[in-house]
């Protein structure tokens, strides 16, 4: 049933987003102590969002128009493995690149999952026959709600 497709691809982009910023969040609030030597740590977190302000211009409509939204969000997830992986050897020519990478990714990354999120509530209201703006509240809220449990998961 196409109701019941939608509502379970809503619940696996919140839970992904999930579990990647557990990982994600609970490495990035740590990293000006457990980098401190130099200011790794800070100039890594600098990289990242560096690179997203330059991606925020330029990447996400670029990438959803060639790649769609589905598989924007799937490429643009995986930026962040890098990230986390450069943790097991913090140093600036591991730390740096990957923060880069995180930052190019991030933009497109957000942009395709409000645009999932925004399609999947228009078709889910006209399925259900509700208000279109009533449903994508109610998605973005169920994703907001599960994203921001990474913050407590992260921080156990």
């Amino acid at each position: 049933n196409e109701k019941w497709r939608i509502l379970k691809n809503v619940a696996a982009v919140s839970c992904a987003f999930m579990v990647q910023f557990t990982a994600f969040q609970g490495t990035a609030n740590l990293q000006s102590s457990i980098n401190a030597a130099d200011g790794l740590g800070t100039v890594s977190l600098s990289s990242i969002y560096a690179a997203l302000v330059l991606s925020c211009i330029f990447v996400p409509t670029f990438l959803i128009k060639r790649l769609t939204v589905k598989w924007t969000l799937c490429l643009s997830m995986l930026c962040y493995a890098p990230y986390i992986g450069a943790q097991f050897y913090p140093a600036f020519y591991t730390l740096v690149p990957a923060g880069v990478i995180v930052g190019l990714g991030a933009a497109p990354m957000w942009t395709s999952k409000a645009t999932y999120l925004t399609q999947a509530g228009s078709v889910y209201a006209k399925l259900t026959d509700q208000a279109v703006d009533g449903i994508i509240v109610r998605f973005f809220g169920f994703f907001f709600l599960a994203w921001q449990t990474a913050e407590l998961w992260g921080n156990l």
